[in-house]
């Protein structure tokens, strides 16, 4: 019996001390004088903790048998027990414990960053999603499910749930990066090859972990990565899990559209096998820098997600290597059943491939550019040339299209739109009613 970790209960004569026991997502109280458990608690999310921690003698509260009751503890004992239960239990008082600063972005209007008052924790942000604003709570509960599971470098971690005065509170640490949506649309110039092979790289790694774990993401978009570098350290990481759901759930079509696997469109069971499709279609974007699918309106986007016909001769006029085309022709073969594996995708030619341009294909334009270039400086401007040259060499995120874009007139006119699509107000309500698109912005 640990003595440590023991709760009381207050009563008009004599009081009764429990041992708190937690195990196979149950809390056991345990009566000390017969050793036997007199409150067994189901710990799941509709299990709404109260915790008072104002007081010198803290406690915490919960319904039992359609009664609520304190149960009084150490404050050392209170934080522990708290520590333990925040990933699988509901708590009730959100402000006892954060305090709201900031929006987290223009985009996402429901999402907060917040301070943690026990120590002035900055690092963490909270979405915020009203009670009216869902039509079943166990929507929310099913998210919080995956994110209670995820231990990976590339997504986020979650920290706990709460539920105050109609509404919830998912609190997850402060994810850092920028959208590869933003670092497109931005961009200029195509992308450095060499920097989309590590961000698929490390896509790959994720859905690598989250099939281990029997997880499905369903809503893979350049939105929904993140791309982080500083100081030479980079990582991409996966947010935004409203859409997620287990191996073997109900079938829904759910998703962004123009990133949406075929399968997901069909009233049957589809699998991992869709996030690798997505994959392909952010894969597509960083490369050619127009999204795969394309329309005037979302309706539009969502007939041509539907259907399907790919089309990658962009890839060839703006000379994207033949191992990069294979792979992602291989992402987006439309039967999930021969569309390439994770496994099989870390394996390819094109992630292993160092991507080191080819010398003997250059050297004569590098030479004839060079030569054209240096006849006309002088000699510190060549010592300065020379110099920015070696440090771009050294660099890894080198331009790796430098001497090899076609001339303009063979570069094919890229709409560039935010994010990717264009919209018309006048065409929302014609979006098929039984394509289901769950919109909750991410928590980073």
């Amino acid at each position: 019996m640990n003595l440590d970790f023991i709760c009381l209960r207050k009563h008009l004569f004599k009081d009764t001390i429990y041992q708190i026991d937690i195990q196979n997502e149950q809390l056991r109280l345990i009566d000390t004088t017969s050793g036997k458990p007199k409150y067994i608690i189901k710990l799941d999310w509709s299990l709404e903790i109260t915790w008072n921690i104002t007081s010198q003698q803290q406690a915490f509260g919960l319904k039992v048998n359609q009664k609520f009751k304190w149960f009084h503890a150490k404050p050392q004992i209170i934080q522990n027990l708290k520590k333990q239960l925040q990933k699988y239990v509901t708590s009730t008082d959100f402000n006892m414990f954060y305090t709201l600063t900031t929006h987290q972005s223009k985009e996402q209007n429901n999402e907060y960053e917040v301070l943690k008052k026990s120590d002035n924790t900055a690092n963490l942000v909270a979405r915020c999603i009203q009670k009216d604003q869902i039509d079943d709570q166990n929507i929310i509960y099913g998210e919080l499910n995956i994110l209670k599971l995820l231990n990976h470098q590339g997504l986020p971690v979650f920290e706990e749930f709460f539920f105050t005065s109609g509404t919830y509170y998912i609190i997850m640490e402060k994810v850092q990066g920028e959208k590869l949506s933003t670092i497109v649309n931005t961009s200029k110039l195509q992308l450095n090859l060499r920097l989309i092979q590590s961000i698929i790289i490390e896509c790959l790694q994720i859905l690598q972990y989250l099939e281990s774990i029997n997880v499905m993401h369903r809503d893979i978009t350049p939105d929904n990565l993140l791309y982080e570098q500083q100081n030479k350290k980079k990582g991409v990481k996966l947010i935004n899990f409203s859409n997620a759901a287990k191996l073997g759930t109900e079938p829904k079509k759910c998703g962004t559209p123009g990133y949406i696997a075929p399968e997901i469109f069909l009233d049957q069971q589809y699998g991992c096998e869709c996030d690798m499709f997505s994959l392909g279609c952010v894969f597509y974007k960083l490369l050619a820098k127009k999204d795969l699918f394309q329309g005037t309106s979302v309706v539009d986007v969502i007939s041509e997600n539907k259907k399907c016909v790919i089309n990658l001769k962009t890839l060839q006029l703006i000379r994207i290597p033949q191992i990069a085309q294979d792979l992602l022709n291989q992402m987006l073969e439309t039967n999930p059943k021969l569309r390439i594996s994770v496994q099989d995708a870390l394996k390819h030619p094109f992630i292993n491939d160092p991507l080191k341009p080819n010398a003997s294909n250059q050297n004569s334009q590098k030479n004839f550019n060079q030569n054209r270039s240096e006849r006309y400086l002088s000699k510190k401007e060549l010592q300065s040339l020379h110099s920015q040259k070696q440090k771009l060499d050294e660099d890894l995120d080198v331009d790796y299209f430098n001497n090899e874009l076609p001339p303009k007139c063979e570069i094919p006119v890229m709409n560039s739109v935010k994010g990717g699509q264009r919209f018309r107000s006048d065409c929302i309500e014609e979006i098929d009613t039984k394509f289901r698109r769950v919109v909750s912005k991410s928590t980073g």
